[in-house]
């Protein structure tokens, strides 16, 4: 998913200033369907106009001007063609794998387990946020569009399953087998004692 395409989604539910844009980027549950940095949005958004796809235009409120983006009808016939092209394959980034594929036995567990009750927070968190987004009776969600927030909450409903599950088993101290067929659990702990060693 371009940062352009994304941009002109948010657009298409209304005409919206920058800040607005901004704002669908940055709200508690932006990760769970943008899942891209919008650090560079004032430049992207100026390419846009240039390139005919928004225009700007400047309203008049209570004796504010307020300048909006809006799409051309270039810029429809865009997001409709990105819409209707095949999505490409889920990209996953997530820290939290990364430091469970690398834990290794010298590390303390109870380490981990903080991780996961804070994950749970966060999570529970934005489930919190979703199921009140979508009978806030503000926001603009589609019927095509409540079928993303019923995904939204069963992923974040099957991940605080998961940590519980986790959890438990740090508790008990069962953690599932695991497999290593090349002793590279082994391996990992010999180089990195001898890698400590060799600093001293």
């Amino acid at each position: 998913m371009s940062i352009e395409h994304s941009i002109l989604a948010v657009i298409s539910f209304r005409p919206s200033t920058g800040y607005d844009i901004k704002a669908e980027f940055e709200h508690k549950a932006a990760g769970l369907f943008w899942g891209i940095s919008y650090g560079s949005l004032y430049p992207k958004l100026k390419k846009l106009v240039e390139q005919g796809y928004i225009s700007l235009i400047e309203t008049d409120t209570e004796g504010r001007k307020k300048k909006l983006y809006e799409l051309t009808g270039k810029g429809w016939i865009e997001l409709e063609s990105w819409l209707a092209k095949r999505p490409e394959p889920l990209s996953i980034k997530d820290e939290l794998f990364i430091k469970i594929a690398a834990w290794h036995d010298e590390m303390d567990i109870s380490l981990l387990a903080g991780h996961l009750r804070a994950r749970a927070e966060e999570s529970q968190e934005i489930l919190n946020f979703v199921k009140g987004w979508k009978q806030n009776n503000t926001s603009y969600i589609s019927s095509v569009g409540m079928l993303a927030m019923r995904y939204a909450e069963l992923k974040l409903e099957a991940e605080l399953l998961w940590i519980e599950e986790s959890l438990a088993s740090i508790k008990k101290e069962s953690l599932p087998a695991g497999q290593d067929p090349k002793k590279l659990g082994e391996k990992q702990l010999a180089r990195r004692k001898t890698a400590l060693k060799a600093d001293k």
